[in-house]
């Protein structure tokens, strides 16, 4: 985890003179910005405009967190990344480009999968946990440690031509009084069967800000759920009710925060699996990829350690994460993991 600290003094008022002149915020307003703290979970298509806005506001700490690294794909949609930033850290690449936005941003970034085992370590003493994910799994482990802690965090989600924003704050409900159960894989579509049109992510995420500049300044947030399709030009706020019976926010069972129940192989959006295996250690890619045998195309830095297989790529992270990508079936990336890493 790296930590960047204000360098130079700029004068507020000519950086945030528009944002000022909103009568709901002032500079009383900007001054509460900038000396509240954030976490990020989530540096793709959300994520990134999630950082950009909030960096350019003037937000006053920002902490990255991301366990991927930017590929040709992400392009699209993902916007501090360039070509030439291809098999960079995402986190730590956004983190350097939003530096050069705006130094009086206090900038971490961690690469690293957000999980039960170090939610607390990561969100631990932040006002605000913002939502850049793309499953739902991560972001129940967030909502259970948002109603634990009372910490608020605001949930977004893209898909196809459309989104959706919900804000869970203490006196509200919160995603698992709207989502009691997690899908069984397969139920709902997902990005990589629908796609999603590159706007969707910038409007998702600005009004995913908005509402944590609300949440920021005390202000009260939106109620309900919001639900749009730009292409069909249908916004929708779905109101509901804190269920009182809810096994979160209601009876205060944190499931998602036990480790035993953490997701071992979790299917991603982009049609990869994901494998996470028991335990903190973490893992010798050099020890590792010198008893690799049979494949293709091996890579190893101090983050990770890339091959191909059987028409599959494998990446191995040092916190011990696998992904496999090229297919979207558990008992084969389960079969290439046992049969090549084996850790």
């Amino acid at each position: 985890m790296k930590f960047w600290k204000k360098t130079r003094k700029v004068n507020v008022s000519s950086r945030y003179d528009k944002q000022i002149l909103i009568g709901d915020i002032g500079v009383s307003g900007q001054k509460v910005l900038s000396s509240k703290k954030v976490a990020l979970i989530g540096c793709g298509a959300l994520g990134t405009n999630i950082a950009n806005l909030m960096v350019r506001a003037g937000v006053g700490e920002i902490f990255l967190v991301d366990r991927d690294f930017v590929e040709l794909g992400n392009l699209h949609r993902q916007v501090l990344f360039s070509e030439t930033d291809i098999g960079k850290s995402k986190s730590e690449t956004a983190a350097l480009k939003l530096k050069a936005v705006n130094s009086e941003v206090n900038i971490k970034f961690l690469i690293r999968d957000m999980m039960s085992s170090n939610i607390s370590e990561i969100a631990k003493g932040y006002d605000l946990i913002m939502d850049g994910t793309d499953n739902i799994p991560t972001r129940m482990i967030i909502n259970d440690y948002s109603i634990k802690e009372s910490i608020p965090w605001v949930y977004g989600g893209v898909l196809g031509t459309g989104g959706m924003v919900m804000t869970i704050v203490e006196d509200g409900p919160c995603l698992r009084c709207l989502l009691p159960d997690l899908p069984e894989q397969g139920d709902i579509p997902t990005c990589e069967t629908m796609g999603v049109l590159n706007t969707i992510p910038a409007v998702t995420a600005a009004v995913q800000v908005t509402e944590a500049f609300k949440i920021l300044m005390g202000k009260d947030p939106m109620k309900g759920l919001l639900q749009f399709d730009l292409w069909g030009n249908n916004f929708t706020i779905h109101e509901f009710m804190k269920d009182p019976q809810c096994e979160c926010c209601g009876k205060k069972d944190f499931i998602y925060l036990n480790e035993d129940n953490e997701e071992i192989v979790t299917a991603l959006c982009d049609g990869s699996i994901q494998i996470i295996p028991s335990g903190t250690s973490e893992a010798d890619l050099k020890l590792i990829a010198g008893k690799l045998k049979g494949v293709e195309n091996l890579k190893v830095n101090p983050f990770r350690l890339e091959f191909e297989v059987e028409g599959k790529k494998v990446t191995i992270f040092k916190d011990r994460r696998v992904i496999v990508k090229g297919t979207n079936d558990k008992g084969i990336a389960r079969s290439i993991y046992s049969k090549f890493i084996g850790l």
